[in-house]
């Protein structure tokens, strides 16, 4: 049984129950104590998906649609479906079997996912958190069925498990219940600063105390971390399948990700929406190449980063576009093709959309950078010179 955990808090966009009932709790924002030193970076990772992972269900952070006409959800069996209600008091899920004569409802209260691709959406039961049976797909505007359902079945019972919560919030505590271990409601959703930085309330009451110390006390900065370390930062959710050695929550950033997650035995790096990314960059040349190549000698997870051509720029850091061997014939395309074809996207594994009459893939980008011929031929051929 998994221990109580010491959640990670001082978060800048953290989230903080009020009231007692852990079933349902009420989540009100924190003060962001970030923001009074740090307000540029506050307020681009706030719009970031990290910062947006979780969060409590209300009518701005749920992307899907109520509207009458578009709130549906059909399935393969005949006279099976869901519908999808906004009431004076929140949002529902509600499952219908007319043939049964039965239906089930459940109201949505928390939200998991940005959004950008789509969300799945979480409801509390005896103090503990299961995954709705209805999921949004933003891409396509449509209600879909959550992961992990089979299409037709009225089924609300997929149990959400510490280690899921782990990478789409700050905090979640256990504590015993009357019939087990259960979440208590002290948690903080939202992918944050004490997620990278570990937890910040001496830090703040320090800086609090000496506002001319410039030194940043009783906080961790991941720059000056080792390349190893700096990986294991973001391996804690981007590596994949693991085995945990201790509890959720428990992990620290600077501290190496094997003491408290191992990998799964015989697991091998894949793309993919829970795939080992952090895995499938080690496996790249331009990685073994490099002694200081991390993750964030491209990415910078203070702020979105979307524009491909933007990112595609860190490969000058160490390549020059003259002597890509067929730059005359991909001319000013050269960035704009660079991440699609070393980095394609990938069809996921894991996940797919379910619908009454198909399963369609869901593609993620692959982080082993490398040469894909038959993914350059393909782009060449379909993306022509301007």
């Amino acid at each position: 049984m998994l221990r109580i955990s010491a959640g990670l808090l001082a978060s800048m966009a953290a989230w903080q129950v009020s009231g007692s009932a852990p079933a349902s709790p009420a989540i009100q924002p924190k003060a962001i104590a970030c923001r009074t030193c740090h307000r540029q970076i506050v307020t681009t990772f706030t719009r970031t998906a990290h910062s947006r992972t979780s969060a409590p269900a209300d009518a701005r952070s749920i992307k899907g649609t109520f509207d009458a006409g578009h709130n549906r959800l059909r399935t393969g069996s005949e006279g099976v479906f869901f519908m999808m209600e906004r009431r004076k008091d929140g949002f529902y899920q509600t499952g219908v079997d007319l043939a049964r004569g039965f239906k089930r409802t459940e109201r949505i209260d928390l939200v998991v996912g940005s959004g950008r691709r789509g969300q799945t959406y979480l409801y509390w039961k005896n103090g503990l958190l299961f995954e709705l049976p209805v999921s949004y797909l933003t891409v396509t505007g449509h209600w879909i069925n959550s992961p992990g359902y089979v299409d037709g079945q009225i089924d609300f019972g997929r149990l959400i498990i510490p280690r899921c919560l782990e990478c789409h919030s700050t905090s979640f505590k256990l504590q015993a219940g009357p019939a087990g271990t259960v979440y208590s409601p002290d948690y903080a959703l939202g992918v944050s600063c004490a997620t990278c930085h570990g937890p910040g309330y001496q830090h703040v009451k320090y800086q609090a105390s000496h506002p001319r110390e410039a030194a940043g006390k009783d906080i961790l900065n991941p720059a000056r971390f080792s390349r190893d370390r700096k990986l294991d930062n973001c391996a804690l959710c981007h590596s994949g399948g693991r085995q945990p050695n201790k509890p959720s929550f428990s992990y620290l950033p600077g501290e190496p990700l094997a003491d408290y997650l191992r990998p799964a035995p015989g697991g091998a790096a894949v793309p993919d929406v829970h795939g080992d990314q952090v895995g499938l960059l080690r496996r790249s040349k331009c990685f073994r190449a490099s002694k200081d190549m991390s993750c964030s000698t491209c990415h910078d997870v203070h702020q979105p980063q979307r524009n491909l051509t933007e990112l595609a720029g860190n490969c000058l850091k160490c390549h020059q576009t003259s002597s890509h061997p067929r730059a005359s014939q991909i001319g000013g395309r050269m960035l704009g093709l660079c991440i699609d074809c070393h980095m394609p996207s990938t069809r996921s594994n894991a996940l797919q959309i379910a619908t009454p009459t198909a399963r369609t893939p869901v593609y993620f980008r692959n982080h082993t950078i490398g040469i894909y011929r038959e993914v350059a031929e393909t782009l060449l051929r379909t993306r022509k010179q301007p």
